[in-house]
């Protein structure tokens, strides 16, 4: 028995031993390895930027501490069409200088939630009636505004360090989503606030769906006000946009992000930039599949669809509204195959195949960058870098048709309904030439039945399931389609 344990010893260490020094698929030299430098030239355009700071081994939290990575990492990662992001802070000072250094543009990325800033001065809590008891924490008065000014003067106090510093900001793409939120809890405490009461038009107050629209709109407002402002006063050609911010009219009015109501008629203020979102969320299946699918069982098939037909919504709704009323605003979407909401494991992830697919086509309906929600998924640990790999090589794919994403004009924001065998298609048009990509949800190809010009003839082109890509040529009345 000695023996044997003596034998068994050394193995349950060294087992030990493996497992602490387990490595992340995410660190970045492992990163530099998986990913390829483009193949086509990025140089002007954004890079992608990821939710999840790049990291050296599995428990760095250097970035946390605002530690710089190496200046030649910067420069390896912005060859793959990458940028390391920083946040809202003076300690990040130091890595911007970095990736300054490197040839990256500054880009600022934070997440934010909860009461402030609105909470950020005194007596701003509801003040709700003693037998009213809310559904989690008291929210701050929406139409308080002390706590915003508060904040933006930290705003302005913060990027005057980094201006002091030499950085130059390029981009800051935040995602506050802090109250005012436009939830039913909230409307609840605020129609029963004695403040809000005072404060808020009653047509407001009385009506869920009118509080809903009124805060959405609000919102933009705020942001544009407390945030945008701020930051164009210390940096005028910076890049601003922030969490869903999108162009919603009453022609077209923009989905919510996971479909759940249209949004109010509204603009993007002093946002420089729109922020539409396409997650693949398994919240869809408790929201839509009623809707769409009724009690038909959940496969993989069905349930792709579903993830597609709300990731397309909002960002062809926001580049229909770019295209008529605000032309000049770029789009920046977030994109990630596989957020958890629900984290049912019984809900198909979205197909990868499927997935790289429709960054293809967020190229083609107006995206000028991406930003990855790669958030680490313990479940899947593999899945944080092949996010970041799809978002690059799709990229990169696309660039080979740069001087369409730059001076083209987006040609469809045509959204199919999940149970549509037909061809799904983007494209950018530029004087005699167009990019046409079409594939289909159906087993079989689809035909693309369409006019790439008013007064061209009809023309025909395969939808395969696999996705095919086309380069149009304007010969008179005719068209020239050479197949990619």
């Amino acid at each position: 028995m000695r023996v044997f344990a003596c034998c068994i010893l050394p193995c349950l260490l060294f087992g030990i031993a493996v497992a602490q020094e387990a490595r992340d698929p995410y660190e970045v030299a492992n990163l530099l390895r998986q990913i390829p430098p483009l193949t086509h030239d990025a140089t002007g355009r954004w890079p992608v930027i990821c939710w999840e700071p790049f990291i050296t081994t599995a428990k760095d939290n250097s970035f946390w501490q605002g530690t710089p990575l190496p200046v030649e990492t910067y420069r390896e990662l912005l060859k793959r069409g990458l940028a390391a992001t920083v946040r809202l802070d003076a300690k990040y000072i130091p890595m911007a200088l970095a990736i300054q250094q490197a040839g990256m543009p500054v880009i600022m990325m934070e997440g934010g939630g909860g009461n402030a800033p609105g909470s950020e001065a005194p007596d701003t809590l509801h003040k709700l009636p003693k037998d009213f008891t809310p559904k989690g924490s008291v929210h701050p008065c929406p139409l308080l505004l002390a706590g915003w000014h508060n904040r933006a003067m930290k705003v302005r106090e913060t990027l005057k360090a980094f201006k002091d510093a030499g950085v130059t900001v390029n981009a800051a793409w935040l995602d506050w989503e802090n109250e005012p939120i436009w939830g039913a809890n909230e409307w609840e405490q605020s129609k029963n606030c004695s403040r809000c009461q005072e404060l808020f038009p009653p047509s407001v107050l009385n009506d869920y769906p009118a509080y809903r629209a009124f805060i959405l709109r609000f919102r933009q407002q705020l942001f544009s006000t407390y945030l945008c402002a701020p930051i164009l006063e210390a940096y005028p050609k910076c890049s601003v946009t922030n969490w869903a911010v999108v162009y919603s009219t009453p022609e077209r009015p923009a989905t919510h992000y996971w479909g759940r109501f249209l949004f109010p008629p509204m603009d993007g203020g002093l946002f420089t930039a729109t922020n539409p979102v396409a997650y693949g969320n398994d919240i869809y299946k408790m929201l839509h599949w009623g809707t769409y699918f009724q009690d038909l069982p959940v496969t993989q098939d069905r349930m792709d669809r579903l993830y597609l037909h709300i990731m397309f919504s909002q960002m062809s709704d926001n580049a229909e509204n770019l295209t008529k009323w605000a032309p000049e605003k770029q789009s920046i979407p977030w994109v990630c195959r596989y957020c958890p909401d629900v984290e049912d494991e019984t809900i198909p992830i979205l197909d990868r195949a499927r997935y790289q697919e429709l960054l293809r086509h967020l190229w083609l309906r107006g995206a000028d960058g991406l930003q990855v929600f790669n958030a680490n998924r313990p479940r899947l640990p593999h899945i944080r870098l092949e996010e970041v790999r799809d978002a690059v090589a799709s990229m990169d794919e696309m660039l080979r048709y740069r001087k369409f994403l730059e001076k083209g004009t987006i040609m469809t924001t045509t959204v199919l309904l999940p149970a549509d065998d037909g061809a799904i298609w983007s494209g950018l048009r530029l004087d005699d030439e167009a990019i046409v990509r079409a594939f289909t949800l159906a087993a079989q190809p689809a035909t693309l039945v369409f006019t790439p010009w008013e007064d061209a003839a009809i023309l025909a082109l395969e939808a395969p399931p696999a996705g095919a890509t086309y380069h149009l040529y304007r010969q008179g009345e005719g068209v020239r389609v050479v197949k990619e």
